[in-house]
């Protein structure tokens, strides 16, 4: 039963062209996987199942954060607001933050000056349009300002994360 998992994922690879939908579908198995009995799982069948979908998933996520990374760095050069927001959300939280960090690591001390200066003026900018937008103290309207909700929140936590790096 491992080696037909085993061929299962491997079809995944060749029948999906991003890692994030072979990461889905593993995660689609792993969940399934979980359904079984707990007498069932704690079986050598079952754990050796589970190690081949996980071994996997972590290639996947790894190829994912790695593609993810390359496309934030190429966002920032070019300052491409809306890409930003793709990567953004494409991946949990976490999985942004790392491949944020990634890609602040890999900046020219000068260009990540830059960029963290670019990000810093965009984020300021839009809040205050939608501080301005709203008419009531403390309160953003965004739709009002012209700002996409999820850009904003994207521009933001990449701010946050490369201020902490």
């Amino acid at each position: 039963m491992p080696q037909e998992v085993e061929t299962l994922c491997a079809g995944l690879w060749q029948q999906f062209r991003s890692p994030g939908q072979i990461l889905s579908a593993l995660v689609s198995m792993q969940s399934l996987l979980a359904l079984a009995p707990p007498a069932h799982r704690e079986s050598e069948p079952y754990r050796n199942i589970q190690a081949v979908i996980t071994r996997h998933s972590e290639t996947a996520r790894a190829q994912l954060l790695a593609e993810c990374e390359s496309r934030l760095l190429a966002a920032l050069v070019h300052r491409d607001t809306g890409e930003i927001t793709r990567v953004h959300g494409a991946l949990s939280r976490n999985g942004f933050w790392q491949a944020a960090s990634a890609a602040a690591r890999r900046q020219e001390n000068s260009d990540f000056a830059g960029q963290t200066a670019w990000l810093a003026d965009w984020c300021h900018s839009a809040r205050t349009r939608a501080e301005a937008a709203s008419g009531y103290p403390d309160a953003l309207d965004f739709r009002a300002a012209g700002v996409v909700a999820e850009e904003y929140a994207a521009m933001q936590e990449l701010l946050r994360c490369l201020q902490a790096v």
